[in-house]
């Protein structure tokens, strides 16, 4: 597919008649073709060709920087009219989210936002969404949105980058996500030939800061916490256990399970495709979870309930996305137990008990919900290293006798 010439740059012509004027063009997405525009305000009054030149070279530096900038000739009486998804608190069922504007970066990144929501995951959707807004308003707030998308150039990006980067000191990983995703996003408008290459390449990359990442908790402090939580948050001890015992992803699969996806005859939970990170799945249910779960009686509840619902106990609205991280930090402070130690624990804690009750990885791999063998691996050593009898029995000859 050939692109799309965008602009061409004004310069001097004169008609067969003698008569001079300045010529250039542009690609109208309205029209869906190159328009052509002449200016002959201010030749008629010229006698020489020095002075037609020198009229014609301000006409051509004033237009060329204009066009450069991303100003059309039709911005003054042609508006845009669209959802506009990149504002924050966006709601179509809203009254006033509709725009009128001539931004063109504003109508672009909005209808990539629409293309990919119908594409991806909700939670997903909420990172596309979340990055694109941020780079927007960057880009307006240093006057880069009068600027037609072919001119977010390289340069630009790489300036983001070190933004995000030396500003906002984001972690390598959390630069990269934002990396990838506007990389998807100009891939798109490679796509509509708004563009003619991806400038996403080569950007400066962050280093490792703090890995934030949740640890497994130890026995002592496992027992300390449930204990506590049994008197204080019987439903929060729930949520934990689940979490123990199935190792789903509590934001997403444990808050927004359902009812009807426990099977207490089977002993097996669905994890839905719309919940989960990857696919559908069915977990197995250890035999201590079934009991914990018949303790509440969740299948006397309605099918469509959530079982983690609000006011303590399943119910028609689940608890917010920040529920159990709130509550948990509560608790982690008042039992003072150390920052590595998330809600997310859980997860790692179960599959470390897994492992030591001698799960293979295989069978490991499966109750994770991972799609991948080595991420299996990657996740084994990243949170619980290589153990081997070797390595934990290895004790040299000259340590004997010696007092450690």
């Amino acid at each position: 597919m050939r692109y799309q010439v965008d602009v061409r740059l004004p310069y001097l012509v004169t008609s067969e008649a003698g008569n001079p004027y300045v010529e250039f063009r542009c690609f109208n997405p309205q029209k869906n073709k190159l328009e052509r525009f002449r200016v002959y305000k201010g030749f008629k009054k010229l006698n020489t060709q020095q002075e037609i030149k020198k009229h014609a070279d301000r006409i051509i530096e004033d237009l060329s920087n204009k066009l450069k900038t991303g100003w059309r000739p039709w911005d003054h009486k042609i508006f845009f009219e669209y959802e506009d998804s990149t504002d924050y608190f966006h709601n179509k069922d809203l009254k006033g989210t509709s725009r009128k504007d001539t931004n063109h970066i504003r109508k672009y990144f909005s209808e990539f936002l629409d293309y990919k929501k119908a594409d991806v995951k909700p939670k997903t959707f909420q990172s596309y969404q979340s990055k694109v807004r941020n780079f927007r308003a960057w880009l307006e707030k240093h006057d880069y949105n009068t600027r037609i998308i072919a001119h977010i150039d390289q340069k630009i990006l790489k300036e983001y980058m070190l933004y995000l980067i030396n500003n906002r000191k984001l972690d390598k990983r959390t630069v990269a996500k934002y990396q990838q995703t506007l990389f998807v996003m100009f891939r798109y408008f490679k796509e509509l030939r708004l563009i003619k290459e991806n400038p996403v390449h080569h950007l400066p990359r962050a280093v490792k800061r703090v890995d934030k990442s949740a640890r497994p908790m130890s026995d002592k402090h496992m027992r300390q916490y449930l204990n506590y939580v049994a008197s204080e948050d019987p439903q929060l001890m729930l949520a934990s256990l689940f979490q123990l015992l199935l190792l789903c992803r509590p934001n997403q699969e444990l808050r927004l399970m359902k009812c009807q996806d426990i099977d207490l005859v089977k002993q097996i939970a669905y994890i839905r495709s719309e919940t989960s990170k990857v696919n559908q799945r069915v977990i197995v249910m250890p035999n201590a979870l079934v009991e914990v779960a018949q303790g509440w009686k969740l299948n006397r509840y309605p099918g469509n309930y959530y079982i983690f619902g609000r006011g303590g106990k399943p119910g028609p609205d689940p608890v917010g996305i920040n529920y159990f991280n709130r509550k948990f930090s509560a608790i982690k402070k008042t039992l003072d137990f150390p920052e590595t130690y998330t809600f997310y624990s859980f997860k790692h804690t179960g599959a470390g008990k897994l492992m030591e009750a001698g799960a293979t990885l295989a069978e490991l791999m499966s109750h994770l919900g991972h799609k991948r063998f080595e991420s299996t691996v990657r996740y084994v050593f990243r949170h619980f290293g290589e153990k081997s009898e070797k390595i934990v029995n290895f004790k040299p000859d000259f340590l004997e006798g010696l007092k450690l």
